[in-house]
């Protein structure tokens, strides 16, 4: 009897507290994740590859016309609509601030400074053979011939 009784009495012990494979925090028993979830939202953000304009945005006949007008303000908008981007994705692509980006889209600031318009191109990766190398800068066009 006195073995049935100490059978009876086993203590079940929780199993270890699982943890984050990353900074070895303690999850959450909700989170079915192996990574905790400031883990799993900084890993995110670095697999997040750098926004591109995807080629076929500069094959679109509306595009070509806005840089052969220098239209700015409609070739962002053009850019950001068919290649699927944000503004703010313009911005980390051009150094250009979102802010500044949303002005030149609705008209109310224009872009004249050569600098800026240098770096809306280069950062959009225009090809050269649509903007020119005088709209270019050294890192953006290719040598010229000698």
């Amino acid at each position: 009897m006195s073995q049935q009784l100490r059978s009876a009495q086993t203590v079940v012990r929780p199993a270890a507290p699982r943890r984050c494979a990353e900074c070895a925090c303690r999850l959450s028993r909700y989170n079915e994740e192996p990574r905790c979830t400031a883990c799993q939202r900084g890993l995110l953000h670095r697999q997040r590859s750098r926004p591109s304009v995807p080629a076929h945005v500069w094959a679109d006949r509306e595009v070509r016309l806005a840089l052969l007008t220098r239209d700015f303000c409609r070739l962002c908008r053009l850019v950001r609509e068919l290649g699927g981007l944000r503004q703010e994705d313009l911005s980390e692509m051009t150094g250009l601030t979102q802010s500044f980006l949303s002005m030149l889209e609705s008209g109310a600031r224009r872009l004249t400074n050569i600098d800026k318009i240098v770096r809306l191109l280069d950062g959009l990766d225009a090809p050269v053979e649509l903007t020119g190398p005088m709209l270019r800068s050294a890192r953006g066009a290719a040598a010229p011939p000698r």
